[in-house]
């Protein structure tokens, strides 16, 4: 919807709407990594025991909700996401259904694997190379980049940083910030919720 609006705004050069529509692409593929954190954060207890192990924070089912903001324009676009993590072998994976505001559904799966204490690496089919996880006290970040497609068949690499941090008991507070270089694309916060049973 928000790239709809630009390509309307005759005053707007091409390139902007391009980005508009990898910034909507790119939301939806980056709400799994909000599940990593937001699971790990779940329990008090997370944060004091350096996170031993990953996956049996991310097994279970949780709820994102929040907004993105689109630096371009300004506008701002709901956002909901149902994941679910279970454990696969030695690694763990994370199955992601998001629900934007206008409408507009995605599904997408991550898979994750533990490399050291505190650390882990994801992948994705949109990355380039691997996701990078850093655990550490009540905070989790993940960085990476991602081939980001518009409409028209082109694609933008963006970078991604997002940081989650424990805020009380079975919450996480999730932000998301999304570069294309070194300029600022948008930011989106989310709140992430273990779903009890």
């Amino acid at each position: 919807m928000l790239r709809m609006n630009v390509i309307g705004n005759p005053g707007v050069h091409r390139t902007g709407a391009e980005l508009e529509s990898a910034m909507s692409h790119f939301v939806r593929r980056s709400r799994i990594a909000a599940l990593l954190a937001a699971s790990v954060i779940a329990s008090p207890a997370i944060a004091q025991e350096k996170l031993r192990d990953l996956a049996t924070f991310l097994s279970g089912h949780l709820t994102a909700t929040g907004q993105f903001q689109n630096y371009h324009d300004g506008s701002t676009r709901g956002v909901r996401v149902d994941i679910h993590g279970a454990p696969v072998g030695n690694a763990f994976k994370l199955v992601e259904d998001t629900v934007y505001s206008d409408g507009e559904k995605q599904h997408r799966v991550w898979r994750f694997s533990k490399v050291a204490e505190g650390r882990y690496v994801g992948q994705r089919a949109d990355l380039i190379g691997e996701a990078n996880v850093v655990a550490h006290g009540n905070r989790i970040e993940i960085t990476y980049r991602a081939h980001v497609p518009t409409k028209d068949g082109k694609t933008h690499d963006l970078n991604f940083m997002e940081t989650f941090v424990f805020t009380q008991s079975g919450t996480a507070d999730y932000q998301l910030h999304v570069s294309l270089l070194f300029v600022p694309v948008g930011d989106a916060h989310l709140t992430v919720r273990k779903r009890p049973g």
